[in-house]
């Protein structure tokens, strides 16, 4: 279940159109109670931190699992790690049988703590990472026939995806292309490697392309008449952070009076879909579970930030409110740009930040923006104008939610010296909820 915070329009001025929509889990708001006066709570956190909800995660991956368990015989969900950087994370889904996808041999080593069910991906795979993965029996998706030669070379059994580039049409600087697969086909006969399948990776968040896709890779095995056993789809699966009517509304009215400096922002990251999360793999697998039954292949997922939707906030202390000579307001906090990485993307986080006041502060509407403690201009968290009720004071807090895929320690820097924002595991027990540091999850 899901409850829905400050799901509410609000008109300020004539050029300015605000929106404030955050959901968060049931288990999240019951662990942090009432959100109106959970200052001392959140307050327990060293700020600036991260919080990561353990069972809100495990949930995740049960929905999924149950739209596998629909149409398939085994359910192939790998968590794709480096959407968050979190130990307990990578515990939680060896538990629940939930492979990782890894994309760096330092990722590799991570996981390999927890579990060997894991597919090492990415593009320039170094001697090392390549030794690795063949050693602890790692499926390899293959990125470039160079790389599988190097495969070869290493002369070790081996397990591989090959990864397509030129899908639908589509050229992808990542992946084999078509008119080279003969030649892997070659390369993999003479060798000590066993193709697996194939795998591709789409950089939209179309189901009907994924679908396509499919169908594409199923014709190749056809057309090729070899045998695979796993058909790779990667990630993007979509997932929403808010409703259809707030996405809808903040597009329309979107416009540069809404953001600092007029810094105007157009691309967003789709913040609603229609259809999305599990039912997103849902309709996926209606359009092709019939054939690839009767192949004898299986689907294999990538997903990372549909599985860690409402698993994570991240939190924020005010320094103090800036008022400059132009009108603009800017609540100064102890995070910055590195720690929502939506800037990295020249975007912006559209979930709007919750004020929590330390003493109750004044009841007047005002407008501002939020910065960073970089010595850089452009450090700005957000950079769109937000509405508060009461003024932000120092030692206020501000939470940021949804934060656990891609957005928390995706684009993490130690500027300025400034030590790595902390990780927080807040998972049930018998006595209510174990908040614990996600470091104690490192199985070192």
């Amino acid at each position: 279940m899901l409850i829905y915070l400050l799901s509410v329009k609000r008109e300020v001025g004539d050029d300015v159109y605000m929106v404030n929509y955050s959901k968060v889990s049931a288990e999240s708001c019951e662990c942090l109670e009432c959100l109106a006066e959970a200052y001392n709570l959140f307050a327990l956190f060293d700020t600036p931190a991260n919080v990561i909800f353990a069972d809100q995660f495990i949930s995740n991956i049960d929905k999924f699992k149950d739209i596998f368990t629909q149409y398939f015989s085994r359910e192939n969900i790998f968590f794709s790690c480096k959407c968050n950087k979190s130990y307990a994370l990578l515990k939680y889904a060896s538990e629940q049988n939930c492979g990782v996808e890894v994309s760096s041999n330092y990722e590799l080593n991570d996981a390999l703590k927890f579990t060997n069910k894991i597919i090492a991906s990415g593009p320039a795979k170094d001697d090392i990472y390549l030794k690795n993965s063949i050693d602890n029996n790692v499926l390899i998706s293959v990125d470039d026939i160079e790389e599988l030669i190097r495969i070869k070379e290493i002369n070790k059994p081996a397990n591989v995806l090959l990864r397509i580039s030129d899908l639908l049409g589509k050229v992808s600087r990542f992946g084999i292309n078509l008119n080279q697969i003969d030649l892997c086909l070659d390369i993999i006969s003479n060798s000590l490697i066993r193709l697996e399948g194939f795998s591709f990776h789409i950089n939209t968040y179309s189901l009907k392309d994924r679908v396509d896709a499919i169908n594409e890779v199923i014709r190749l095995v056809d057309s090729k008449k070899i045998n695979i056993k796993y058909i790779d789809i990667g990630g993007g699966i979509p997932t929403n952070y808010c409703s259809k009517e707030d996405y809808i509304n903040f597009l329309k009215h979107n416009n540069k009076g809404m953001y600092f400096r007029e810094h105007f922002i157009d691309d967003y990251y789709p913040y609603y879909s229609e259809i999305a999360d599990e039912k997103a793999l849902d309709y996926i697998f209606k359009k092709i579970y019939k054939k690839l039954n009767e192949m004898n292949i299986e689907i294999i997922i990538e997903p990372g930030r549909s599985l860690l939707t409402n698993v994570g906030i991240s939190i924020y202390q005010v320094q103090y409110m800036k008022h400059l000579s132009n009108g603009d307001n800017i609540v100064v906090t102890n995070g910055n740009i590195n720690c929502l990485s939506e800037q990295w993307f020249n975007s912006d986080y559209l979930i709007e930040p919750k004020l929590i006041s330390k003493n109750n502060g004044k009841n007047i509407n005002i407008l501002a923006s939020v910065a960073g403690n970089l010595c850089l201009e452009q450090d700005m968290i957000t950079w769109r104008k937000i509405k508060f009720d009461t003024i932000p004071e120092k030692g206020d807090l501000l939470i940021y939610y949804n934060t656990a895929g891609y957005q928390m320690d995706s684009n993490e820097s130690e500027f300025h010296k400034i030590p790595l924002v902390k990780k927080y595991v807040v998972k049930k027990n018998d006595n209510g909820y174990l908040i614990e540091e996600d470091t104690k999850y490192d199985c070192k």
